[in-house]
């Protein structure tokens, strides 16, 4: 079974934070690391956990297309909070990065086999079923 765009941002966030977290562990106290010290790598952490909580609050009922629209309405609301974050950049990545990945989500989900089948790409109701002959049946 294959996950939902919804469940594969919630996983793929979550994952970012344990990633984060568990550097945050592994690094000793006085000890320089390439990347973001530590209390900012726990920031960012933080921001996944907001990222994945935002998307959890959307409902799953089956229906991709809703669940796609449903996920860009979290872009303007994420994009907030990345200008938000403007004086901590790797914590405004977090958030431009979940807004980034949501539009690559609608955007495979539009390239889709099964948007195809649906005739509903960015609006051409009018394309035919035979203008995709690899996907009809």
């Amino acid at each position: 079974m294959s996950l939902s765009a919804r469940d594969y941002l919630v996983d793929r966030f979550r994952s970012d934070a344990a990633v984060l977290r568990q550097r945050v562990d592994a690094v000793k106290p006085g000890v320089k690391v390439p990347g973001p010290d530590l209390a900012t790598s726990r920031r960012m952490a933080d921001a996944c956990d907001d990222v994945v909580a935002m998307l959890q609050a959307i409902a799953t009922d089956g229906d991709a297309k809703a669940a796609v629209e449903s996920l860009m309405a979290l872009v303007p609301m994420l994009e907030q909070r990345a200008n938000s974050h403007g004086s901590v950049p790797a914590v405004r990545a977090v958030y431009a990065g979940a807004a980034t990945r949501i539009r690559e989500v609608r955007d495979a989900e539009l390239a889709s086999p099964a948007s195809r089948n649906h005739n509903e790409i960015d609006g051409h109701e009018d394309m035919d079923d035979d203008e995709f002959p690899e996907y009809v049946e």
